[in-house]
């Protein structure tokens, strides 16, 4: 069968990471279901980080993950309307938004610590099948883009 991605190599680097991202979701939201727990992965960062903290305000959240604040509170908004989170204003600062389980979030999120724990066991098992330090990779090349961005990389290119 062909595959266009694997094909394109390097070119097609970013979107073989999604494609992999979204498969390895998929497959772990099938276990979700068939355990009958009502929990979406596109909030896995959102309920593990308030799995950890106690409270938490949408910005530092959003700081500490490394995605934006509106992605954030999109994230939340449905969280809330599942019954699984709260959102209250700060004490100091009536504009800040604390994010905090609620009784069902913490239920939910402890039916969950032991599929999470099954997660990171096989995808560590994975890694080590291909035989590489693929999360050193990614932190190597992370910390290249901080350094120097791709926009700054590809503006130099082009010019030759």
């Amino acid at each position: 069968m062909i595959d266009i991605l694997r094909d394109l190599g390097a070119f097609a680097f970013a979107s073989r990471l999604k494609r992999l991202s979204d498969r390895l979701k998929s497959e772990v939201s099938q276990i979700y279901e068939e355990e009958g727990i009502d929990f979406s992965d596109s909030w896995f960062l959102v309920g593990y980080m308030l799995s950890k903290y106690e409270k938490v305000t949408v910005t530092y959240m959003a700081d500490a993950l490394g995605i934006s604040p509106p992605a954030i509170s999109q994230i939340s908004s449905v969280m809330v309307k599942k019954g699984l989170i709260r959102v209250d204003p700060g004490e100091d600062d009536k504009r800040q938004r604390i994010l905090s389980l609620t009784p069902k979030g913490k239920k939910t999120i402890h039916a969950l610590e032991p599929i999470w724990d099954a997660v990171t066991e096989c995808t560590e098992d994975l890694i080590k099948e291909t035989g590489f330090d693929i999360l050193g990779a990614i932190c190597a090349m992370e910390k290249g883009l901080e350094e120097r961005n791709m926009v700054g990389r590809l503006r130099d290119r082009l010019k030759g």
